[in-house]
């Protein structure tokens, strides 16, 4: 353990030259100082330091006329190298910081003007003139080269959880009108209390609040949803009450503005709120971070996340909303337990979600909340700058132009096949940019090369110190050992990404194209390798590739030396492994398929198979119907469809089946805009938020059905909201739903004749349905490919 910890203090390109341990928080102090607070057990003390704000300069003679407030000094340093970026401009004070940055922008923006170009463009990313990122703190901790953490495991760091409720009746009123009623709160160490407002008001329990997290000193605040509804939640009503909002160090006061993150495709406005010497963190986020790749949970909200991980108390208390007045009245005890068991999973998923976030944080010149909020180039080019400007060398603008080749995709059968191995290229694209020697060539100091291998190196120590530990265990130990090899894996696979990032000041797409003209080359190899030992291929992707083996390798270990036969085939510094085997697999289409393992457990993979955006019953239709295909049970199949056609017609699905969630991709005055300009047509989801006076925000969910007769009288204004349906009183519209059966039932036409096809998928037959003479197409050559 004493080797990695030693390893890790002495790398200064990926933990920072300064070695000052157990940095907890930070906050500007004034113009010119920086607090910083150190945690040691219970005790935290605090310490200033002076400040030197600065950017990144093409040139320095575009600040000659440049005049600073009260005559204060500056200094223009020249850089080495002959990149872009050729001086450093650094300032005394934050003010002088700042009106340097304006004086820029101003120059920028009159240049534009007197080019005929459209001015306005007075933000610090867009101005060509200089290189000016990340806050006060993040350019702080990027110049000293200190980070977060140092010196520290996950557990030392204090952290306090937080949830409210709010006393709300179903009545209509303004998003913050009801008062709160209970806060409740926990934290890493085993204490917990709800707060609440019985026998006293609002303002007494906002009070006890503030006065609880100043007496306990937390360094981070978690909650889950935490930034859209919690905190300005509190914020909000503390004014309405004339109450300092004091819930930062040393009495100090939150700073909220508008932020947004992205998962995948979907982007998600929220107001950041900045706590001085604090961090917030939104288990939501961290949710929906770690399911954008393994799409696997249905829905985000608390309760069911708790349940998906599996520590949702057998004992928990749940509450519908609507009823949390009456029992505010009638039962506050148990609305109080339901308000611990929220704090309870917050902590659970925080600590289960977190550790990655926090290591990374050890490494990177950004806070612990910054670090959970940013992308993964953000994160590789801040590692980048802070060696470059260490060494006072200039840097790189973006190169312009895009990515030629992508990675090598093919489906060869599609069919029911088996048995099937998986084997895989360990780190196909790190390996390739460590062993051809990859390296952007505006870098000229090699940090890329070297972040990459040092990461690589420091991965595989964590990663066998973390077995050790188990080994001996010490659990507590391995998890913190896991979860730092986790994080330095994250940025390890994300800096190929980084090569071909177009805002990315160190990218080159040339280079970008090497790493996967060099990677289809090895899965083509991989696949020759394979086929000349007597292998059918089904699917290559990227770094993957699914097989039928043999007729003579049958047993797990002969299917382990094949693959590590090809392994030895393979370029230096390339090596496959074997990575599962299964007694079936569906091949569908390019990265969507299903697997039947040894021990009859299906997985399926793909959205075209498990899409987020298909009705719950679609879903469920498709994974029962996948299984009876890898049953070959073909009356089965049609007695799945027929039992939910029967379901449809009768009204027999509860709402959570046949509704639909969406995330709204646009603000509502964009929105409206969009369709007032003929951009867009009307959406059901923004329709009824207009209609029910909703507040909404880009990223937030609606839940809906459809309503009416006839399956093509579908339109905007056929929707309701999931909560008004009335099991009692069922509306839903039968023919449109079984339209959606239907067309989920197509998933299954590839594999069996169209006449076969049709008899399965109907009822009302004259005559009883029989399998007999009905043929399933087990293996469908595939003519079709794909390189993206």
């Amino acid at each position: 353990m004493e080797n990695l910890i030693n390893h890790i203090v002495t790398n200064n390109l990926l933990f920072g030259k300064d070695k000052e341990e157990r940095i907890v928080g930070a906050y500007q102090l004034s113009d010119t100082h920086i607090r910083l607070f150190n945690r040691n057990g219970d005790t935290v003390t605090f310490h200033d330091e002076p400040f030197y704000p600065y950017f990144f300069l093409s040139d320095s003679s575009l600040l000659e006329t440049f005049v600073p407030e009260n005559q204060e000094k500056f200094w223009l340093v020249p850089l080495a190298g002959s990149n872009y970026y050729t001086a450093l401009a650094i300032f005394k004070s934050s003010r002088n910081h700042k009106n340097a940055v304006d004086f820029l922008n101003r120059k920028w923006n009159g240049n534009q003007a007197a080019q005929g170009e459209a001015a306005g463009k007075n933000s610090m990313e867009s101005n060509p003139f200089m290189y000016n990122k990340g806050d006060t703190i993040t350019q702080y901790l990027m110049q000293s080269g200190k980070t977060m953490f140092k010196g520290m495991l996950f557990d030392d760091i204090y952290r306090m959880q937080l949830d409210i409720e709010t006393n709300y009746n179903g009545e209509k009123k303004g998003f913050y009108d009801d008062e709160i009623i209970i806060i409740s709160l926990s934290d890493n160490r085993g204490w917990e209390q709800p707060l609440h407002s019985k026998g006293r008001n609002e303002k007494e329990l906002l009070q006890e609040l503030i006065a609880v997290i100043q007496e306990k000193d937390p360094d981070v605040i978690e909650g889950h949803n935490i930034f859209n509804f919690d905190l300005p939640y509190i914020q909000r009503r503390c004014e309405r009450h004339s109450i300092p909002f004091t819930i930062g160090r040393n009495q100090t006061i939150p700073r909220t503005y508008p932020s947004s993150i992205r998962f995948g495709e979907r982007t998600i406005d929220f107001p950041y709120c900045d706590i001085p010497g604090r961090h917030v963190i939104d288990t939501l986020f961290l949710v929906q971070g770690y399911d954008v790749a393994k799409r696997s949970i249905e829905s985000y909200g608390l309760k069911n996340v708790a349940r998906h991980f599996g520590f949702a108390s057998a004992n928990r208390t749940y509450i519908e909303y609507k009823d949390i007045a009456r029992l505010w009245q009638e039962e506050p005890n148990t609305l109080l337990a339901y308000a611990l068991d929220d704090v309870r999973e917050t902590q659970a998923l925080s600590s289960l979600l977190s550790g990655s976030n926090f290591y990374m944080t050890q490494m990177l010149p950004y806070s612990y909340a910054m670090t959970a909020r940013l992308g993964q180039a953000a994160k590789i080019e801040a590692l980048f700058v802070r060696e470059y400007l260490r060494e006072k060398h200039s840097l790189p603008k973006p190169t312009s132009g895009q990515q030629q080749s992508g990675g090598y995709t093919e489906v060869f059968l599609k069919g029911i096949l088996g048995p099937i191995v998986y084997a895989d290229v360990e780190s196909l694209y790190p390996s390739i940019m460590l062993s051809y020697n990859v390296c952007p060539k505006s870098d000229a100091l090699r940090v890329f090369p070297n972040v990459l291998r040092s990461l690589k190196e420091l991965r595989f120590k964590a990663k066998d110190q973390a077995q050790q530990e188990l080994q001996a265990g010490n659990k507590r130990n391995a998890d913190n050992f896991d979860a730092m090899q986790a994080s330095f894996k994250i940025i390890i696979n994300a800096m190929y990404g980084y090569l071909g990032y177009s805002g990315g000041i160190f990218n080159d797409y040339g280079e970008a194209d090497r790493v996967t003209t060099t990677g289809q080359g090895i899965a083509r190899k991989m696949i020759a390798e394979f086929e000349k030992r007597g292998c059918k291929i089904i699917e290559v992707d990227t770094d993957g590739i699914f097989f039928i083996p043999p007729a003579s390798i049958a047993s797990e270990q002969e299917e382990k030396a094949l693959v590590e036969e090809v392994s030895q085939q393979m370029p230096d510094g390339i090596n496959i492994g074997f990575d599962g085997r299964f007694k079936k697999m569906i091949s569908y289409m390019k990265k969507n398929y299903a697997l039947l393992s040894y021990n009859n457990v299906m997985k399926l993979k793909g959205s075209s198979l498990n899409s987020r955006s298909a009705e719950k019953f679609g879903r469920e239709f498709i994974r029962r119907g996948f299984q009876m295909l890898l049953a070959e049970d073909i009356k089965g199949l049609h007695l799945l469809f027929a039992e939910y056609k029967e379901k449809i017609l009768n009204h027999q699905l509860s709402i959570e089946e046949f509704s639909r969630s969406e995330s709204l991709k646009q603000t509502k005055e964009q929105y409206l805009e969009d369709v007032a300009s003929a951009k867009r047509s009307k959406s059901i989801t923004y329709e009824l938020a207009i209609r029910k006076g909703m507040e909404i925000r880009k990223g937030d969910k609606i839940s809906y059905y459809i309503t009416g007769s006839g399956s093509s009288n579908f339109s905007w204004d056929k929707g309701k909201l999931a909560a008004e349906w009335d099991p009692n009183k069922p509306d839903e519209n039968s023919a449109f739903y079984l339209k959606r059966l239907d067309e989920y039932s197509q998933k299954f036409l590839p594999f069996f004749k169209p006449q076969d096809y049709s008899m399965i998928f109907s009822t009302g037959s004259l005559f009883a349905f029989s399998e007999e003479g009905i043929e399933l197409l087990k293996e469908i050559p595939n003519t079709d490919s794909q390189t993206e």
